[in-house]
């Protein structure tokens, strides 16, 4: 069996070795085939530029599909973000891979500004961020498709806020937050595998 992840630094692993991005856990512990196709500050267009010879080509039963900060934050319409990743599903079924959307975690305004140096709205990004898992939730039912929600591990329901100890800037997962996105795509790939 082979999975495909396809999406930025989130899937990418910023800041990790590559036996501590998710990915390479998902594959470990499943011994599965699992490619990693995470591209540091990639878009939902970039992604699905490239979707032909990252996804199609490698010919996989899955493709783990999750983007949409790095279009958030290019200050890209939210339409053309749900476009371009209902158009990586559609074509993901039609080449009879099955698809998986994640949605990505909320930013931590005041880390990313202290690590990164970000400027900007952050917060208006979260609002859009929100509209996004929303979207998605949405989505993925009405298609059938299924969702690993990254960012209801990350969130804080109680402080309302991300959950620190998960971020090692305010946007990328820790070695821990690595692991519990690991976790859950083992939980949903494990029914697969059965």
């Amino acid at each position: 069996m082979k999975l495909v992840c396809m999406g930025d630094s989130l899937t990418f692993g910023f800041k990790m070795t590559r036996k501590n991005s998710w990915p390479q856990i998902v594959e470990e512990e499943l011994k599965i085939e699992v490619k990693n196709k995470g591209i540091c500050g990639n878009t939902t267009g970039g992604m699905l530029s490239r979707f032909g010879q990252d996804v199609i080509d490698e010919k996989p039963e899955y493709v783990l599909i999750m983007g949409g900060s790095n279009d958030l934050a290019s200050q890209l319409p939210e339409t053309i973000i749900y476009s371009n990743l209902a158009t990586m599903v559609y074509q993901a079924y039609h080449y009879r891979i099955q698809p998986i959307i994640g949605i990505p975690m909320l930013i931590i305004p005041s880390m990313a500004k202290q690590h990164l140096n970000l400027a900007g709205d952050l917060k208006g990004i979260n609002k859009k961020l929100v509209l996004l898992r929303n979207w998605i939730l949405y989505f993925g039912h009405k298609q059938q498709t299924e969702v690993i929600d990254f960012f209801d591990g990350f969130y804080d329901s109680v402080n309302k806020k991300g959950k620190e100890d998960l971020y090692i800037d305010g946007i990328h997962p820790t070695i821990e937050g690595n692991r519990q996105m690991a976790q859950k795509v083992i939980e949903i790939m494990e029914k697969h595998i059965t």
